[in-house]
């Protein structure tokens, strides 16, 4: 299902234990700040496919299009594009 949901790149997300998977169906268990690449707009199960930097969240410099990939809640963008965070 497709969510209205726009998040520029370069938008820095602090991500909370439990608010991202590394995998589906596993909760990360520690807080992550991560400058975002690109995020699907395709929802599964609240979760959206997330790419971002985490190597240097202000000028990523890893050389690469990303360095991090998890799904991440919905609920959680929102937080920190509403300036929750």
């Amino acid at each position: 299902m497709p969510v209205d949901l726009e998040v520029p790149p370069g938008q820095v997300l602090l991500l909370l234990a439990g608010e991202w998977y590394p995998e589906p169906g596993r909760a990360a268990g520690r807080d992550v700040l991560v400058s975002v690449v690109a995020v699907s707009r395709q929802v599964a199960g609240g979760l959206v496919l997330t790419h971002a930097h985490v190597c240097d969240h202000r000028h990523p410099d890893c050389g690469r299009h990303h360095c991090w990939e998890a799904y991440v809640l919905v609920a959680a963008i929102r937080a920190c594009l509403a300036g929750a965070r």
